[in-house]
């Protein structure tokens, strides 16, 4: 049985949402069927993390949801007969809930829940020393989290993955939501085709008419939490540089994966990421709604080139930092 953090009382939403999202990753939420897109970009971070972990080691999935990333990591070292130590951290309780439902019956995992609150009932994050109880990593990995980090927050959070690690330890990242100077012209960033769905639902009648009954402090305040679903894209500059602070030496890579139509929809029907449509109640109408804003803005990215009859292309990256 894995140690540390295990799930409380879940309601029905939270539940639904692990479920939802863990559908996005592999169809009927069935391991051994991984949606492409999921595959293809983990599979490039799996290659660059191996060299780099032999037996005995501890690995760290830093911001690990549903365990997507795991998941594919155990597979690869279970074939190769390889045991470590995996440490999964993430904040949300509802993704990492069914990561714990998956691989919660292993004794070689770990789960750590990486915000807590303090004598006044405020959230914070954890540090990662604190959540490694002081140990060192020979290898953290991060798939698809750092685009969502504020930029404020990168500095300290490069610092933190350079004190728990071991010399010469590596931090491998791959994110499909970077702004970089390299993306080929006929691909988007991973998150480009649901800012777009955002602002078509911007202008949805059903939407507006609920707008229209909050008050407008309400609104406002509603309208900022929606952005920060899908935040712009910050430049891979601002990664490098803050690595660069804790004596990171830095190799970048890159892959375009397809993402097939079908799993757009499935990906942006997670309830957490379907927010986008609130006010909109959760149901037919809200569904129905992003359904057409996505079927609208794939047919857009095809006139543009960046998709096919079939879906579209994104663009991700991938960073190996080894301490220096």
């Amino acid at each position: 049985m894995a140690s540390g953090w295990s799930p409380g009382r879940l309601d029905k939403e939270q539940i639904e949402d692990g479920d939802s999202y863990h559908r996005a990753l592999y169809h009927g939420g069935d391991l051994n069927s991984p949606a492409g897109w999921h595959r293809d970009s983990v599979e490039k971070l799996i290659d660059l993390a191996m060299p780099n972990i032999s037996d005995g080691s501890l690995v760290v999935d830093y911001g690990c949801g549903t365990g997507g990333s795991a998941i594919e990591l155990m597979k690869v070292l279970d074939e190769r007969g390889i045991s470590v130590e995996l440490v999964l951290i993430d904040p949300l309780e509802s993704w990492f809930a069914k990561a714990w439902e998956i691989l919660g019956h292993r004794d070689d995992v770990h789960f750590e829940l990486s915000v807590s609150f303090d004598d006044l009932g405020n959230l914070f994050f954890r540090e990662l020393d604190e959540m490694l109880n002081g140990r060192k990593a020979d290898v953290i990995i991060s798939s698809s989290t750092l685009h969502l980090i504020p930029v404020r927050a990168l500095d300290g959070l490069a610092k933190q993955f350079s004190d728990s690690l071991v010399p010469r330890g590596v931090f491998i990242w791959d994110s499909g939501d970077i702004e970089c100077d390299f993306r080929p012209a006929d691909s988007a960033r991973l998150h480009d085709p649901y800012r777009a769905v955002r602002e078509l639902l911007r202008d949805d009648e059903h939407r507006k008419e609920a707008l229209s009954k909050m008050e407008s402090k309400e609104v406002i305040r509603a309208e900022r939490r929606i952005d920060r679903i899908f935040p712009t894209p910050f430049s891979i500059e601002e990664i490098l540089d803050s690595l660069s602070l804790v004596d990171f030496s830095s190799e970048l890579s890159d892959r375009v994966v397809e993402f097939s139509n079908n799993d757009a929809q499935r990906f942006i029907l997670v309830p957490r990421l379907a927010e986008i449509a609130a006010p909109m109640i959760v149901g037919e109408e809200r569904e129905e709604a992003i359904k057409r804003a996505i079927s609208e803005t794939l047919s857009d990215m095809r006139q543009d080139g960046t998709a096919s009859d079939n879906g579209y292309r994104s663009h991700w990256v991938y960073g190996l930092h080894r301490k220096g």
